[in-house]
């Protein structure tokens, strides 16, 4: 509906075009011009002229807005040409050719003013419905995108995380006074890192490597020797951007999703792969737990906030065993 509604507007306008001959008109021609037959004929040569440039629009409705206005005028002289010359044809019949010209003449300019009128319009139009388009989708992807850090957020606070740290603490503060305290003190960063930056889009490699470490320090703690979490030093040391909770979400995943003992430890590597721009996040696989809590956050919130971010998107690799998640840099 919203795509008949102009084209019937510019169909009127070229019709109310028809008072132009109206007024005043040559003594020879004015029964001609006073003539319904000839209103009808002027009205429906400007419905075909208007439909004329709106099939070719249409067809291209999805091309760019240069593309649709051309079309559309190029669709439109097509059908004006056959007009015309009917039009001429026909009035050889009853005029001389000096009339026949001053009326072709303004035929041509009308409809030229129209076609004009038309495009013009017809730009405004699509740019203004594109601009809509694309400000409404910008809107949605920043409330997307929102979404997806507060899940995250949720899932970094949740009572199952908190539920494991009090029992570490409890569990420290009649073995270990001195390591209970560090481990309150990693909690406090935990907590106040994720408070700080959740509402943020992007935060510098530097900032997550801090959150991480003190995740590394609480999974350390909890695991011992079951775990090993490597950083390498050259990931503190760049300059770039990653989506908040990126490293540390892949690095809980790990753990989450395999069996941990001494035996058999799981191993996490963090480095930056320099001719990629990427963080690269990888752990070996042991054995999947039979119960294991999952909020279905993880790996699919981190990728869908790639996506919105319109760059480089993340890159799995999964061997029997090990895998590997790289996260490429992002710009602000």
């Amino acid at each position: 509906m919203k795509n008949i509604t102009p084209n019937i507007v510019f169909v009127l306008l070229g019709i109310s075009l028809y008072t132009y001959f109206l007024y005043d008109p040559e003594p020879q021609v004015a029964p001609f011009v006073n003539d319904i037959e000839t209103f009808l004929w002027f009205a429906f040569g400007a419905t075909l002229f208007v439909i004329g440039g709106a099939i070719p629009n249409y067809l291209y409705r999805k091309k760019s807005i240069l593309y649709q206005v051309i079309s559309r005028g190029i669709g439109s002289i097509i059908v004006f040409i056959p007009l015309y010359y009917s039009l001429r044809y026909f009035m050889k019949q009853y005029f001389e050719p000096i009339f026949i010209f001053d009326i072709s003449t303004k035929i041509i300019i009308l409809f030229t003013v129209l076609l004009i009128a038309i495009l013009v319009i017809e730009f405004l139009v699509i740019a203004y419905q594109e601009y809509s388009s694309q400000h409404i989708y910008v809107i949605q992807n920043k409330r997307k995108a929102s979404e997806l850090r507060l899940e995250a957020l949720k899932d970094q606070l949740s009572p199952h995380y908190l539920f494991n740290s009090l029992n570490t603490v409890a569990y420290l503060v009649t073995s270990n006074a001195n390591q209970a305290e560090k481990y309150i003190r990693s909690i406090a960063k935990t907590y106040q890192y994720v408070m700080r930056y959740a509402n943020q889009p992007l935060i510098s490699v530097q900032e997550e490597i801090q959150l991480v470490k003190a995740f590394a320090f609480q999974l350390k703690t909890r695991h011992g020797e079951s775990v090993s979490i490597d950083i390498d030093n050259n990931v503190s040391l760049i300059s770039g951007n990653i989506p908040p909770l990126s490293i540390q979400m892949l690095v809980e995943n790990a753990v989450k999703h395999n069996v941990l003992s001494d035996k058999a430890p799981v191993y996490i590597s963090i480095k930056y792969d320099e001719k990629e721009k990427s963080i690269i996040v990888s752990n070996n696989i042991t054995k999947t737990p039979r119960k294991r809590s999952s909020t279905k956050v993880g790996l699919e919130n981190i990728k869908e906030r790639y996506a919105l971010m319109n760059q480089n998107q993340i890159t799995i690799h999964k061997l029997p065993e090990k895998y590997t998640v790289q996260l490429p840099l992002l710009s602000s």
